[in-house]
């Protein structure tokens, strides 16, 4: 007779579906602090400015790419600090469109908001412009944001914004050189500060160091394995905020999350699938 293969429990799966999502959820709010999203941040603040934007007939023509990196800065503070420079242009244009487009130079994300064309943007009093700009760099002062003025002749038609890109660190956790080197290949090119550790006592020392982003744990490793570490960094104030995503060839799943981890990776790890398993952590 063919072996019977065991079955789960009905529900199991949906449980640990549930847990993986509330881990999720737990560690996005963790993790939320001076990071943002700038394409969302940008659509939010345009969605404010609907109605002034449709009062004034000004269309929006929104080019940014989808691979823009977050940037080192709290969403809700980005967004005002995008809100001075529309508010802006809008109340000055009519009868034309506001372009904003972004690209990455070096270590920052750069957006260029303006106005086409510019023939259509009033000329303000200087003294209404100073107040106008020094509130922009009292504002851009809390975020290391920086934003300049683009001129046609005497008229700011457009501004260029500066947005320092996040860098977020990663605690790798193996006692295998080859693993470490092998995650390091895979987060390195996109913007992931990559720290090591190969037993668990190093690594609960450098999670309360280093404070990163997230950790990638594997299981067996001597002495102390990752049960342990998992339980260490769990119980310490502060590190019990850091998303742990167990990485095994273990099918232990189901009791990873249940102790605590807030995903789980089988092994070997792909780059797609570790790259995925990070940016669940702040995805809305």
């Amino acid at each position: 007779t063919p072996e019977t293969v065991p079955r789960r429990p009905a529900g199991e799966e949906d449980t640990v579906s549930r847990l993986e999502l509330l881990r999720l959820e737990a560690a996005r709010m963790a993790q939320a602090d001076r990071y943002a999203r700038v394409g969302d941040v940008v659509e939010g603040a345009l969605a404010l400015l609907h109605e002034m934007l449709r009062q004034r007939r000004l269309d929006v023509r929104l080019a940014l790419p989808e691979t823009l990196p977050g940037v080192a800065i709290d969403q809700s503070l980005l967004r005002q600090t995008l809100l001075g420079p529309l508010g802006y242009l809008v109340e000055r244009a009519g009868r034309a469109a506001v372009r904003v487009t972004g690209q990455v130079e070096g270590s920052a994300v750069c957006l260029s908001l303006a106005v086409e064309p510019q023939e259509a943007v009033l000329a303000a009093e200087p003294a209404e412009t100073d107040e106008w700009l020094a509130a922009f760099e009292e504002m851009a002062a809390l975020t290391a944001v920086q934003i300049l003025p683009m001129y046609a002749g005497q008229r700011i038609v457009g501004f260029d914004v500066r947005l320092p890109i996040a860098e977020r660190t990663v605690l790798v956790v193996d006692d295998n050189e080859d693993i470490l080197e092998l995650c390091r290949s895979y987060l390195s090119p996109h913007r992931y500060r990559v720290v090591t550790a190969q037993t668990a006592p190093d690594a609960l020392e450098k999670a309360r160091q280093v404070r990163p982003y997230a950790i990638t744990l594997d299981l067996m490793m001597p002495q102390q394995d990752g049960w342990d570490a998992l339980q260490g960094l769990l119980n310490q104030p502060d590190t019990r905020h850091i998303p742990v995503i167990v990485c095994s060839v273990l099918k232990q799943k189901e009791l990873a999350l249940s102790l605590g981890a807030t995903a789980f990776l089988e092994k070997p790890i792909t780059e797609q699938a570790l790259l995925s398993a990070l940016e669940a952590l702040d995805q809305t």
